[in-house]
């Protein structure tokens, strides 16, 4: 790229307005950022790294797609503790087959996931690459002092939920990558499939929903498939979960292409991963109430199992009812080697 680092920075970040207040300190142009958590909050962080043949292809996902998608997963990653993003840093590793209008264009998708949830842009940092497209988010949260939703407070007795649907994203990965290889299957029809793995969406206001409830003992969300999620919850709580397959919430669109292409839309579900909705576990006297409440918000919410005491060795941390029986669901998803584990 034949513009200098510097150049680059204020060219990409040229939206941020860089503006002091509601909390920020110093904003975008000094060394860092400087910030102060609202009164009676705490901050949450995580961070996310996307890799070029890793977790996308150019073939599937635009520019603008891949910056949105890096943006929008880290934000979900606040919205399973029930609090809400703030502010984000970006890096980005630039290899030489990259022009400088793509890169724009990843920004472009950055900004636009940092619009639709209320973040500003506050840092980051560019660099070379010798050979793929690397791209770092860090995003600044915040929740209630005390009151994060973490994966080990699940117990015996609770109920499973999850919001929204599940399998969406993979089947839009099967639906891009089969165009990828030339395969005819009338896109056209399956649209919102491919919107769903392009650009998924936070679930932050069922976050802040379940953490005002009181009764969520245990959140995640759906980035690696349902499966590892709740394999995760398990292990952190230290218990046992069933979940029965006939009322995992998957669409009648997603159903139709998996009988189309035969796949079994249970596997997407439990095993694609990227659909970022909350899979967590609440106090089952509360589910009722909690129910009515995403239904007045217009949210997805769905039971689907109920947590186990672990009582003995042996004992599967999480267990599949179909067709009257338990089987083990194994411990799998999307691992970022490149594979499916």
């Amino acid at each position: 790229m034949a513009q200098d680092e510097f150049s680059l920075i204020r060219q990409w970040t040229s939206r941020s307005d860089g503006q002091e207040g509601d909390g920020l300190t110093v904003g975008l142009g000094d060394d860092a950022a400087v910030f102060t958590p609202g009164h009676a909050m705490e901050v949450v962080a995580c961070c996310d790294a996307m890799v070029e043949t890793v977790h996308f292809l150019k073939t599937t996902m635009s520019p603008s797609d891949i910056g949105y998608k890096a943006v929008m997963s880290n934000i979900s990653d606040v919205a399973a503790m029930g609090g809400y993003a703030r502010y984000a840093l970006v890096s980005i590793a630039v290899s030489p087959n990259w022009s400088p209008e793509e890169c724009s264009q990843i920004y472009d998708g950055i900004y636009q996931a940092c619009e639709r949830y209320g973040v500003r842009v506050i840092g980051g940092d560019t660099v070379s690459a010798p050979d793929a497209l690397h791209l770092s988010v860090t995003v600044l949260g915040e929740v209630e002092k005390g009151r994060a939703i973490r994966r080990s407070q699940a117990a015996a007795g609770h109920t499973v939920f999850v919001t929204g649907h599940v399998g969406t994203s993979a089947a839009g990965l099967h639906l891009l990558l089969q165009e990828k290889n030339g395969a005819s299957s009338s896109s056209g029809v399956w649209r919102e499939l491919e919107i769903a793995h392009q650009r998924p969406l936070a679930q932050v206001a069922a976050g802040r929903l379940l953490l005002a409830s009181g009764a969520c003992s245990s959140l995640n969300d759906v980035s690696d498939g349902l499966a590892s999620e709740l394999w995760e919850i398990a292990e952190a709580s230290r218990v046992a979960i069933s979940v029965d397959a006939a009322q995992i919430p998957i669409r009648e669109d997603v159903r139709a292409y998996a009988t189309q292409v035969n796949k079994d839309p249970l596997e997407w579900a439990f095993y694609g991963g990227e659909d970022y909705q909350l899979v967590g576990t609440v106090e089952s006297n509360k589910v009722d109430e909690i129910a009515q409440k995403f239904a007045s918000a217009g949210i997805p919410f769905a039971v689907i199992g109920r947590v186990e005491a672990k009582s003995e060795v042996g004992v599967p941390a999480l267990s599949l009812i179909q067709d009257g029986l338990q089987l083990p669901l194994p411990k799998a998803g999307f691992n970022h080697f490149g594979q499916r584990g």
